[in-house]
């Protein structure tokens, strides 16, 4: 294994009854990624290292130190005195390589806060970071932390675990922001292949409804990307305004009277007060960003099937089914305000 430049500058200083003397000039200022600098003198000269971390700018210093040495004194280059050398490749230290040194004057980027702010953008999960790998010798340690978002996991591989625990934030926030470009991307494409479809006035009054509803509903409906399947919809409630919420709540508790003191004795005259409550329930849902649609399910000629949908994401649906279709929607719509009532309450 090779020396550090540390223990050669030790060594060389020791052979002369002399000791380097260290000393912390900077100590990073409470910046939350650190910049250390030490200066060492010995033998009547003097070399300053600057890191990202104590040790790495004592090593910085003692390599500054062996090369002033090696010039005043017309010494041949020192090669091992560079920073610390990996083991050879059969040990089974290292078997991680490190990601680029950072050049000590690099602007700061503060990876984690950034990740942070981009999760709550999303309404993402917080990351969650976990010490998966300690190897290494002690005077080169090598750190591994992974960063979970959500199902993502990206890994940061640094000599400190402050440094991989920003390599590991720094890569999570460079997938997300890929993927999140990329559905942007597919939006755009939708929407100018609606512009080109609009030829006639009816279709370009179909996109700009469609347009209108999506402005309105981007606040409520955003891109999610790390929330649970079963937790969506209780997310879904808790972000609803509260006097809306509370407007709709009522207006569906009346409705659910109207639906059950129906009589189905005239089919016909039935079908056209199922359709009329359906445009009611339309209107109620409206003022929360929630649309209505309904599906018959072919079935045996013994019962019908209706379903009622609505585009929450993922969708809500309630299944009707009876003898006759107007009874598969009279319990389809009955389904439906229960249940709505029930999430909403």
């Amino acid at each position: 294994m090779s020396k550090t430049p540390v223990s050669i500058l030790q060594e060389m200083m020791v052979k002369q009854n002399m000791i380097p003397d260290y000393e912390l000039i900077h100590d990073g200022g409470g910046r939350h990624v650190n910049t250390f600098t030490y200066r060492v003198m010995c033998d009547g000269f003097t070399a300053i290292g600057t890191g990202r971390c104590k040790k790495e700018a004592k090593h910085e210093a003692a390599t500054a130190m062996l090369t002033e040495i090696a010039k005043q004194r017309n010494y041949p280059q020192l090669p091992a005195a560079s920073t610390p050398t990996g083991s050879p490749s059969r040990s089974p230290f290292h078997v991680t390589p490190l990601p680029p040194k950072i050049p000590a004057n690099a602007p700061f980027v503060n990876a984690i806060g950034e990740l942070q702010d981009l999760c709550a953008e999303n309404n993402l999960q917080e990351p969650i970071y976990n010490l998966i790998k300690d190897s290494g010798p002690p005077h080169a340690r090598v750190f591994t932390i992974t960063c979970t978002v959500s199902s993502f996991v990206e890994e940061g591989v640094a000599p400190t675990k402050k440094m991989a625990k920003h390599d590991a934030a720094g890569k999570m926030v460079k997938r997300i922001k890929a993927l999140v470009d990329q559905l942007n991307s597919i939006e755009d494409e939708e929407g100018s292949l609606d512009s080109t479809l609009a030829t006639n006035k009816t279709e370009i009054m179909n996109r700009n409804a469609k347009e209108r509803y999506y402005s309105l509903n981007k606040s409520i409906k955003k891109m999610n990307l790390g929330i649970k399947l079963s937790e969506y919809h209780t997310k879904w409630k808790d972000s609803l305004e509260m006097d809306k919420r509370k407007k709709a709540l009522e207006e569906l508790h009346s409705y659910l009277n109207e639906i059950l003191s129906l009589d189905e004795e005239d089919a016909d005259k039935f079908t056209i007060i199922i359709n009329k409550k359906l445009s009611k329930l339309e209107t109620i849902l409206s003022d929360i960003n929630v649309t209505v649609n309904t599906k018959e399910i072919p079935a045996d000629k013994s019962y019908f099937l209706k379903i009622i949908e609505l585009n929450t994401c993922p969708h809500l649906s309630q299944i009707g089914i009876g003898k006759t279709e107007q009874e598969a929607d009279w319990n389809a719509l009955t389904k439906m305000v229960e249940f709505l009532i029930l999430l909403l309450s």
